[in-house]
């Protein structure tokens, strides 16, 4: 039975073999008329089910448990609710449908596309509700390249279309992190690593979140304890940044951080993420995805800390550059307050307060002279308009529209009556019309709008005067209150050289026999000075 095939067993079924063994059609009787033909025996038909299971069987027992089939995916859909597999494998001759249970079909690291060249490995059997046969896979691999390294590449196109590696999303790195959460597994080297860099700086808060970094459910685990750090910084102080770590290995132990899971929250954290995974020649899609991607655990703690190495130094040139700004700063506000201090309106305080009193007599003399031409171009507006009234005004069309009737009446003495009392009617409208366009009523209608504009002006003219001499009055009042007549009045005074009359502003600028004048705020006084060094009269 081992040696027979399908197609045997298919021929076997449908026309019984030969008495020889040999597998040949047996041969028909030949007719004779002397001899009659044997009775064929009746073959007993079978159902759908029976034949079925026996081509199943045969199929069980021709082909080995497990076959190998390589060939290019067609129409790979998977179902929704039951999360099976279908597919076809086609080469340039043949195709066949391939089914990968629930459970096979999770185990793919890598994604199934159309025309992917796979190897199959799976069984042959018949599916018995459609009548066909099928390859049921247990595991898939591509062609040409590991699982692991297609599913590597697939995560990092499709990832890298989003925009997920892209270096303006990334966060830039604090200068001087000082609470820094290590996600990594304990009692690692790598994490030995980190610290054996970042104990040189004992001031630097350390939190190590414990992970599983390798094996199954570890992606999940290192995404969670992300999403956790996020959420939790402000409970424990604030986090400057996360550093995740991890040792180096193979494909298979570094997979964790390719999984996108991993990827998606490295990349939704608020905190900037620094990584340092395997050695220099592994780079993984956490570390494509992170702020910052350190070759190894070593870097990426040297990374983190590269500018505490040279914080003193720093603060030294800090702070000497602080000292100079301030000096200069300083130096400036002596500058500008001497300058202030000599500035022309603190030596004649009055001089400012006299040009405001005379420009405010100039702009009272020229709003007068304003509002005086404006009046006098409103009433030659008004006598123009009077003058052109008299011109066209109603007495002068009436004249003139009577010296036509009369001159129609001469001329119509023969004309009809209808026509005479059309005229008089077309008069008779004419002398309404002007009557109520009497040019008259619209002039006074403007004289009384002339008269409320003037009385406007005359009380904004005068709230104008008020405000100013109130503002003159108070800048007036500052003045005095700022000026050397106040400061005398507080006990101070005031001595000049008589001849002369200059400010003394130093004792080295009196010399013996000087004449002095001392100004009080009640007068003054007359004063020589002496030789220090010349004994007094009563000494």
């Amino acid at each position: 039975m081992g040696k027979t095939n399908f197609f045997d067993f298919r021929q076997s079924i449908i026309r019984p073999r030969s008495g020889n063994g040999s597998g040949a059609p047996a041969p028909q009787p030949v007719a004779s008329s002397s001899a009659q033909s044997p009775t064929p025996k009746k073959v007993q038909p079978l159902t759908v089910s029976q034949l079925t299971g026996m081509i199943d069987g045969a199929l069980r027992a021709t082909l080995p448990a497990t076959v190998l089939v390589k060939g290019e995916v067609s129409n790979f859909k998977r179902n929704d609710s039951s999360g099976h597999v279908y597919f076809t494998l086609k080469d340039a001759r043949a195709c066949i449908d391939c089914v990968m249970f629930k459970t096979e079909a999770a185990a793919l690291r890598f994604a199934v596309n159309d025309g992917l060249e796979l190897l199959a490995e799976g069984r042959v059997a018949v599916y018995p509700q459609r009548g066909r046969y099928q390859l049921y896979v247990d595991a898939l691999q591509p062609l040409g390249k590991g699982a692991l390294e297609l599913a590597f590449q697939q995560l990092r196109a499709k990832l890298e279309a989003e925009g997920l590696f892209a270096e303006g999303r990334k966060r830039p790195l604090p200068d001087y992190p000082a609470r820094i959460v290590i996600i990594t597994g304990t009692q690692t080297a790598a994490l030995q690593d980190v610290f054996k860099v970042l104990r040189r700086f004992p001031w630097l808060r350390l939190f190590v979140y414990p992970v599983t970094v390798q094996g199954k459910g570890a992606a999940q685990e290192i995404a969670a304890a992300l999403a956790h750090v996020n959420r939790r910084a402000d409970s424990i102080g604030g986090v400057d940044l996360i550093l995740l770590a991890r040792g180096g290995g193979s494909l298979e132990d570094l997979w964790a951080f390719n999984e996108e899971i991993v990827a998606r929250a490295v990349a939704a954290s608020r905190l900037p993420v620094v990584t340092g995974i395997g050695h220099e020649i592994d780079t993984s899609i956490a570390d494509l995805v992170a702020d910052y991607h350190a070759h190894t655990p070593t870097e990426a703690a040297q990374v983190i800390a590269r500018n505490w190495r040279t914080a003193g130094e720093a603060l030294d040139a800090a702070a000497a550059r602080l000292g100079r700004e301030l000096r200069n700063a300083l130096s400036d506000a002596h500058h500008r307050l001497a300058a202030v201090e000599r500035h022309e309106a603190f030596r004649r305080p009055l001089d400012r307060v006299n040009g405001l009193r005379q420009l405010l007599d100039d702009r009272q003399r020229n709003l007068g002279l304003h509002v005086w031409a404006r009046h006098r171009t409103a009433q030659w507006r008004v006598g123009e308009l009077e003058n052109r009234l008299a011109q066209v005004g109603p007495a002068f069309l009436l004249a003139r529209f009577r010296a036509r009737l009369g001159e129609a009446e001469r001329e119509l003495v023969h004309g009809a009556t209808q026509r005479l009392l059309r005229a008089k009617d077309h008069v008779a409208k004419l002398d309404t019309r002007h009557v109520r366009l009497d040019p008259r009523h619209r002039i006074d209608q403007l004289r009384e709008r002339l008269d409320g504009f003037e009385a406007r002006l005359c009380c904004g003219m005068d709230i104008l005067q008020q405000r100013r001499r109130q503002k003159v009055e108070s800048l007036a009042r500052f003045l005095r209150a700022v000026g050397p007549e106040e400061v005398l009045r507080r006990g101070y005074s005031i001595t000049f050289r008589k001849k002369g009359g200059a400010v003394i502003r130093s004792a080295a600028e009196v010399r013996p026999g000087d004449k002095l004048l001392t100004r009080f705020a009640d007068g003054e006084i007359e004063s020589r000075a002496s030789d220090p060094n010349q004994p007094g009269l009563f000494d």
